[in-house]
């Protein structure tokens, strides 16, 4: 009876968790000229699946504690990574990462340590955890490299670099993003390599190099539109806005705030969108047009409330409260 369990148990993690997983994770990852996924028709049903299934998936994660199914365990937590940090399921996204790591662990698969570990960095980070997640990414990066496996290797310089921008190390952010740009140009990865140049916009931007901030952005929306990944392009519209705010220049950070917040909404990046409409809020604010700052405001906590963010929300309704409109 024993066995029977166990492979109806290994049956439900295989057939069914992961297969649909995988199918959901290549949907949130498609991009215009890759084979269309065959069991999501759009982003939507593809999320609307996973926030059903949530509670399930995460558990049977932790089945990777007993050996025979820590491997599937493995890449069933590598098909939540995209979908836990873009609905920011802080707490979930951890418990996966650590869960996976200590599989990895128990199997001897390095790589697949490798991959927890840059989970779990990101998840730190999305935690506000910053130096931890500076501690996981370098622990991922240095696997990454005994394996050989150069990808995943200038993927993680990138994510320390992000880690190293939220704990203050500025220059040392910049670092590690050149780092990992070179790497993805000597590999030929030009989509990734367009990211990159999107993070280094930023780190430049709180380095005070806001001119080069600004050209490091629009390269990265170059690369971005090359590679038809338009959710990506959101986000870099939204950082080119805040450093075209940084000087002055209200009026194009206006437009690039709007267009971010039309593709984030687009992709259900909940969170996102709302951080842009706080911005573009902001710089109503500065234009002298509270009417519209304070709508923005309110947009912003809606939206905040939809990504689990109960306390940027409170404080984008407390700002709103604030203005005294005609």
């Amino acid at each position: 009876m024993r066995e029977e369990a166990e492979t109806a148990r290994e049956r439900l993690l295989v057939l069914f968790y992961w297969r649909w997983a995988q199918a959901a994770d290549t949907r949130l990852q498609w991009l215009p000229g890759l084979t269309e996924p065959d069991r999501f028709a759009t982003q939507k049903q593809a999320l609307a699946w996973l926030d059903e299934e949530r509670g399930g998936l995460v558990e049977a994660v932790q089945w990777g504690g007993e050996e025979r199914y820590a491997k599937h365990a493995a890449g069933l937590a590598e098909c939540l990574t995209v979908y836990l940090g873009r609905r920011r399921y802080v707490a979930d996204a951890i418990t996966v990462a650590r869960a996976t790591r200590d599989a990895a662990r128990l199997t001897g698969d390095r790589h697949d340590e490798a991959s927890a570990w840059r989970s779990l960095g990101e998840a730190l980070r999305m935690a506000g955890r910053a130096a931890e997640a500076v501690e996981a990414h370098t622990r991922a990066g240095g696997l990454f490299q005994a394996a050989g496996d150069r990808v995943s290797e200038a993927e993680t310089w990138d994510s320390l670099g992000n880690a190293l921008g939220d704990a203050g190390r500025v220059e040392e952010a910049i670092d590690a993003h050149i780092r990992a740009r070179e790497l993805f140009r000597t590999l030929g990865e030009h989509r990734a390599e367009a990211l990159v140049w999107a993070n280094l916009g930023v780190a430049l931007h709180d380095a005070g190099r806001v001119e080069e901030a600004i050209d490091a952005h629009r390269r990265a929306l170059d690369g971005c539109r090359a590679a038809g990944d338009r959710r990506a392009e959101g986000a870099v519209w939204h950082n080119l806005g805040v450093a075209l705010m940084s000087l002055g220049r209200v009026e194009e950070a206006i437009e690039a705030y709007a267009t971010a917040v039309e593709i984030l909404q687009e992709f259900e990046d909940w969170y996102g969108a709302g951080h842009a409409f706080h911005n573009l809020a902001l710089a109503h604010w500065a234009a002298d047009r509270p009417a519209e700052a304070r709508a923005h405001l309110l947009r912003a906590a809606d939206l905040y409330t939809r990504a689990n963010a109960p306390t940027e929300a409170a404080d984008a309704r407390e700002a709103a409260g604030e203005i005294l409109t005609p």
